[in-house]
């Protein structure tokens, strides 16, 4: 199975423009649609392909349930959240955002970080910052959903 790992820095054009490394491009298909948000509390925007966005569509499958219950707001926050990206010819994208919902703001050094079948873009400050953090922090050990701890 194909997964996207590592860390490519970058850095938008004058008018915000970002492409996606060519690396991580191949993993998605030259044509897959693709999506953006940002995840609660998250300093980065999450890239996402059409197979994430079906397998979301496939977990509220037999969702009978509709109304105002915590979980369900949950989920429309999310939806809500959700923008394509549109890509140029060259493969350059930017935020699409209007000024009362500004959901990602682009700086000229950008780092595009793999996440198994997902990318994160991240503003090289605030990701800087987050791996000095990450080194002060010690004795964590990876799991899985169920809590296990994940072997190599």
């Amino acid at each position: 199975m194909k997964a996207l790992f590592g860390s490519i820095k970058i850095q938008a054009d004058e008018r915000g423009r970002i492409r996606i490394p060519s690396s991580f491009r191949e993993y998605f298909g030259e044509d897959e649609q693709l999506y953006c948000t940002v995840v609660g509390g998250a300093k980065c925007l999450t890239i996402f392909g059409q197979q994430v966005m079906d397998n979301l569509y496939a977990q509220m499958q037999g969702q009978s349930v509709i109304g105002e219950s915590e979980n369900y707001c949950r989920f429309r926050d999310f939806m809500d959240s959700i923008r394509v990206i549109n890509e140029d010819k060259q493969k350059r994208f930017t935020i699409t955002q209007d000024k009362d919902d500004v959901m990602f703001e682009v700086e000229r050094d950008m780092v595009f970080v793999g996440m198994f079948n997902k990318l994160e873009l991240w503003r090289k400050s605030d990701y800087d910052e987050y791996k000095s953090t990450r080194k002060q922090t010690t004795g964590g050990v990876m799991t899985n959903a169920e809590g296990k701890a994940l072997t190599w």
